[in-house]
């Protein structure tokens, strides 16, 4: 099969619409603690995941369900919300674009979820 699947390249236009935000530059790289003086952030946070790797681990191929994809996405912001009290410009921030990739996600993870199975079953 030639190019990405249809319900990656779903995926793909669902992050991209995230990213896109005015603040999704913000969750578009690993978190840096020591650039971010938080050096307890790997103490806190035992899964570090950002949009940026979404992104490239969608492009190589190392997510290879929706759900993986949804839940990739999912935990760059549960990350940031947990790490960060709620009053926290990176928590709202983080719940901002939760809110908008479920606007986004939800509507169409069915026909996304129909997609897959459609083109990875023999």
């Amino acid at each position: 099969m030639s190019g990405k699947q249809e319900w990656a390249k779903k995926c793909l236009a669902v992050l991209k619409a995230v990213k896109q935000h005015k603040h999704g530059w913000i969750f578009g790289e690993p978190v840096d603690p020591i650039k971010l003086q938080i050096p307890d952030y790997f103490d806190v946070i035992k899964r570090p995941m950002d949009l940026g790797t979404v992104k490239a681990n969608m492009d190589s191929n190392k997510i290879t369900t929706p759900e993986q994809f949804r839940d990739d996405v999912l935990v760059t912001f549960q990350n940031a919300m947990k790490y960060n009290p709620p009053t926290h410009d990176v928590h709202i921030m983080a719940k901002t674009l939760m809110e908008l990739f479920h606007s986004k996600w939800d509507p169409q993870e069915a026909a996304i979820m129909d997609k897959w199975r459609i083109e990875t079953s023999g």
